[in-house]
């Protein structure tokens, strides 16, 4: 009784093991098989990320520019305004 339940435990075993070798094989073939189009992916995705960066800092430097001459322009309203009367 004890050695058939061992050997069941070693068929077991060893099938979830050259389950799992056969699994590993399977994904370093596919990893190996699409090896350029991930490379090109990635390619496209550091292009898009630098793409985005630079639109980013473009507007961050408009929307700078334009808060900072409606700024100057209220500055100079409520001068022109205040020195006007006195």
């Amino acid at each position: 009784m004890i050695i058939e339940g061992l050997k069941l435990m070693f068929v077991g075993m060893t099938t979830v093991l050259l389950f799992l070798l056969f699994m590993i094989m399977l994904i370093q073939l596919v990893s190996r098989l699409t090896r350029k189009a991930t490379a090109t992916e990635l390619a496209a995705i550091k292009s898009e990320r630098e793409r985005m960066a630079q639109k980013r800092l473009e507007r961050e430097s408009f929307t700078t520019n334009s808060d900072i001459a409606v700024i100057a322009a209220a500055v100079a309203a409520f001068e022109a305004e205040r020195f006007a009367k006195t």
